[in-house]
């Protein structure tokens, strides 16, 4: 008969997830992870497997659980009142507390996407949801008349993401808010 396991198995894959998202998959130890986690070698291993599979878990859960909040603040408003919001509530994000971690998923591109496969298949899966959910912001604000037809709608959303990944990179970096609010600015600039 299995063992119960005595501690909530997602809300420890969340704080695995902050310590990943803090330091990185490399600079984050076994060490470090149990004690964020707050759980045993044998309990990990017999729960998740690897530090690359809770790695790989916390980060779908991290980029489920963005995607469903910008889904959220994007079904609350019009599309081009939802685009200003979604930036600004990146902005706040970036320079918010937390803003010095960056984005969880973007720090996989650059840390580990070029040579861990899976890593750079949910990277991409990402990225492309959120393009996709720009681009049916723009192609809707084109329809009710807000944003102009000339706009093409799946190049925009390309090119706001960029200035996403800009944001976020700066904001890791400690650049001054006033460089990440003119990166959101810009963004905005192409459909208005």
């Amino acid at each position: 008969m299995p063992w119960e396991k005595n501690f909530d198995v997602e809300q420890a894959l969340e704080k695995a997830g902050v310590a990943f998202w803090t330091t990185g998959y490399e600079a984050t130890s076994m060490r470090d992870l149990l004690a964020a986690m707050g759980i045993q070698k044998g309990s990990f291993y017999d729960t998740y497997g690897s530090k690359h599979a809770a790695y790989l878990r916390s980060l779908e859960q991290y980029a489920e659980t963005r995607l469903g909040e910008m889904r959220r603040l994007a079904a609350s408003m019009g599309p081009l009142a939802a685009l200003q919001q979604l930036f600004d509530f990146i902005y706040e994000d970036c320079v918010g507390p937390n803003g010095h971690r960056g984005c969880m998923v973007i720090n996989c591109a650059l840390e580990r996407a070029h040579h861990d496969p899976q890593a750079r298949a949910l990277v991409k899966r990402t990225i492309t949801a959120q393009e996709k959910l720009l681009a049916s912001l723009i192609e809707e604000g084109q329809e009710q008349g807000e944003i102009a037809a000339s706009v093409n709608a799946a190049q925009t959303a390309t090119s706001m993401m960029s200035f996403v990944m800009g944001m976020r990179v700066y904001s890791r970096s400690g650049i001054d808010p006033d460089a990440v609010r003119l990166l959101a600015d810009q963004a905005l600039a192409l459909v208005n």
